[in-house]
């Protein structure tokens, strides 16, 4: 029998002042004609920037663009650099590589930077901005990144991977033999040959924890070192040792002591450890010390310009899923004894991104993400003040603050990624780049209407709606609703990564409907924490209330309405049409649908006891009834599912166990597997994966709800 979810609506629509909308009445007709909608093929012609860094007098702006080759079907990275004295934007770097991470050294002469150029993998290169062709400055056989300049010029700080056995390796005895091997004779000859098969990965031998990657098994640790490279011998020499991983080295501004993050547990298995501490250790490597933030996981530390202090991101250890990504500092006295750290950012409750320190060391600059936007946040250390200092519906993606200057990259709707400059205060603001805005000036953008809606206990629900190019008012038409993953995760006109997808369904016809559902980041602690333990129904109900809310603005065909989403939204996609059936068809990507299985399967695992407090031996009732794959046999909607085969992070077996049981149970449903992918197919996967899975999309929705079901429903009314 169908059914379907209702909810009370009174409320919501008795007053139009609850709907907020941002952007008003659509583009007339007749001049959306003279423009075109967004193809499939326009990801060729999007360009995205990364990677921002100012030169130290401020007056110049290196960043890095990536584009896609479609001849090669593959990625490059390059390095652009922008005078900001009223000069020219240029490219710096050419080939078929994949550059990164440029930083400027002290003087400004040079640029340190991360390439796969050359035979050796990823290694750092120096480039001399004065003409001259790049050349490597390290050669290490496991690639180096990272590359962080000394205040002298003279050293460069950088990180490079290290195996547990290339660590006893180094620890040897120069001249000590290596013990026979063989595969018969003693059982310590025979061990030592299966440890160097399993050395060699022939066969995998898993004794650890965490034994999946992204795509791969990594049943063998790596550890993440700091090296020093003096520039002028050219030797490299590593900073620190042991099963450890070190993270994030910073120089203090005389040089003479380095701070990082690092994982230091000499009596549990780093797969067992959730923190990273702060430690201090002199520039040589040698008088380690722990700085004490008990309770939480530090990141990225930074020192502050008189190299008193020293700023942060941390997270709380006890409650690690929807807890916020605070800033903080903490105080170094002349003995090096720290006194507890002042959270900067906690009165804003939202989750930090990247910051920096102003040059005078009095506030710091952050980014959060915020209502669907990231601005850049300016904190006063003197009084706590916090105010936004680059603003607007938009996202910043990456900024950076040198002297006077402000440079960061911005995604909005009407362009997916440029760069800009500012004054420190965020005045006089100016696009230094044109990525995409000269193939973007012949298509026609829509821009995202914003709204605000209450849920069906009265908390207040944002959501954005994009119309058609040649929406016309005497007309409804067929919906889209797109639910984002995380589940921590914020949609809105500051998200990059969908903008493509947005902008192509409205092109082919569709109104998209998106929201920011309880468990979204952006709204605060409390919003995030209220799916603890419960994914389904509240975020199912208040994605449901705002395609309620577009069908009483008599705006759309409730006949001709999708849904789709990947990750946890993969996840919402299939609870939801196993509890309302009023969706034509679905599209379900990368998702989970056992609890349980994604327990024992996926990489992701820990957010089952993050999110549900419980083991699934302790609790296995409420991971069954969170669990999509219960509902199946109650759905009816036509459904797509899509994974990818080397989809380490939910597990590719999620996606087959859902399909085998609505193939038996006889419901409408297909599978699509891409290969060679993980699980940011949609995102970083080759392109022409890409493509397909977004035409394959069109393709399913056209079927149903597109112009293929309206010609179909029309033949039927005329029989």
């Amino acid at each position: 029998m169908p059914f379907r979810v209702s909810y009370p609506t009174t409320r919501l629509f008795c007053a139009a002042a609850l709907f907020v909308a941002l952007v008003t009445a659509p583009t007339a007709h007749a001049l959306v004609q003279e423009k075109r909608g967004i193809h499939a093929t326009d990801l060729y012609r999007i360009r995205t920037a990364s990677d921002v860094v100012l030169s130290p007098d401020g007056q110049r702006l290196a960043f890095v663009v990536t584009q896609i080759d479609s001849a090669d079907n593959a990625y490059y990275r390059h390095i652009w650099l922008a005078d900001l004295d009223g000069g020219e934007t240029r490219q710096l770097t050419r080939g078929k590589v994949k550059d990164g991470t440029p930083a400027w050294s002290p003087d400004g002469s040079r640029l340190a930077f991360v390439s796969d150029r050359g035979d050796n993998g990823r290694q750092i290169w120096i480039l001399p901005l004065a003409g001259g062709d790049p050349k490597p400055a390290t050669e290490l056989e496991n690639g180096a990144f990272g590359p962080v300049w000394s205040p002298d010029g003279t050293r460069l700080l950088f990180g490079s991977e290290l195996l547990t056995r290339e660590l006893k390796e180094s620890a040897r005895t120069p001249g000590a033999a290596e013990p026979r091997a063989a595969m018969h004779g003693s059982m310590a000859e025979i061990r030592r040959w299966l440890r160097n098969n399993a050395r060699d990965g022939e066969p995998a031998v898993i004794t650890r924890l965490d034994f999946l990657g992204e795509r791969d098994l990594t049943p063998i640790e790596t550890w993440s070192h700091i090296y020093e490279l003096d520039l002028e011998t050219g030797e490299s020499r590593r900073l620190t040792d042991g099963p450890y991983d070190f993270y994030g080295p910073a120089y203090s501004p005389d040089g003479r002591r380095i701070a990082f993050a690092a994982e230091i547990t000499p009596d549990i298995h780093p797969d067992y450890v959730r923190a990273s501490d702060l430690y201090v250790m002199n520039a040589d490597g040698s008088e380690r010390r722990k700085i004490e933030v008990p309770g939480y996981t530090i990141s990225s530390p930074r020192w502050s310009p008189a190299g008193d202090r020293i700023a942060f991101t941390a997270r709380d250890t006890v409650e690690p899923s929807a807890t916020n990504t605070v800033l903080g500092v903490i105080e170094i006295d002349p003995s090096d004894d720290a006194v507890p750290p002042r959270w900067i950012s906690r009165p804003l409750d939202r989750s930090v991104q990247r910051f920096r320190w102003a040059p005078d060391g009095a506030s710091l600059y952050f980014t959060a993400r915020v209502h669907g936007t990231v601005p850049i946040y300016r904190a006063q250390l003197d009084d706590g003040e916090i105010r936004q200092v680059v603003p607007g519906d938009r996202g910043v993606l990456d900024f950076d603050l040198q002297a006077a200057s402000l440079a960061y990259i911005v995604t909005e709707p009407a362009n997916p990624s440029e760069v800009y400059h500012a004054n420190a205060d965020g005045g006089r603001e100016r696009r230094v780049s044109e990525l995409n805005t000269g193939w973007l000036a012949d298509v026609h953008v829509q821009p995202h209407e914003a709204f605000w809606y209450p849920s069906f206990d009265g908390r207040r629900i944002q959501g954005w709606l994009i119309r058609p190019p040649d929406y016309d008012r005497d007309r409804k038409y067929p919906l889209v609703l797109e639910i984002h993953g995380g589940p921590h995760a914020m949609w809105g006109p500051g998200e990059a990564t969908m903008w493509h997808e947005f902008q192509l369904l409205a092109a082919n016809g569709y109104l998209v409907v998106y929201t920011n559902p309880r468990g979204s980041g952006g709204y605060g602690y409390d919003f995030k924490y209220l799916i603890q333990r419960a994914w389904g129904e509240g975020p199912m109900r208040d994605v449901l209330i705002a395609v309620d809310s577009m069908v009483n603005r008599g705006i759309v065909d409730e006949n001709r309405m999708a849904v789709t989403g990947g990750s946890y939204a993969g996840y919402l996609t299939a609870y939801l049409v196993g509890h309302d059936n009023r969706f034509a068809a679905a599209v379900a990507q990368r998702g989970v649908y056992d609890l349980a299985v994604f327990f024992g399967e996926g990489n992701a695992w820990r957010l089952v006891p993050w999110e549900f407090n419980v083991y699934p031996w302790e609790d296995p009732e409420i991971l069954r009834r969170e669990s999509p794959v219960t509902y199946a046999h109650r759905i009816e909607t036509p459904l797509l599912i899509m994974h990818a085969d080397n989809d380490l992070r939910t597990g590719v077996s999620q996606s087959e166990l859902l399909y085998r049981t609505l193939k038996v149970l006889k419901k409408p449903v297909e599978y699509v597997r891409y290969p060679r992918e993980g699980h940011d197919l949609s995102r970083s996967g080759e392109p022409l994966l890409r493509i397909d899975r977004l035409l394959r999309i069109l393709e399913y929705f056209d079927r149903y709800v597109g112009a293929e079901a309206e010609a179909r429903a029309t033949r039927s009314r005329g029989n």
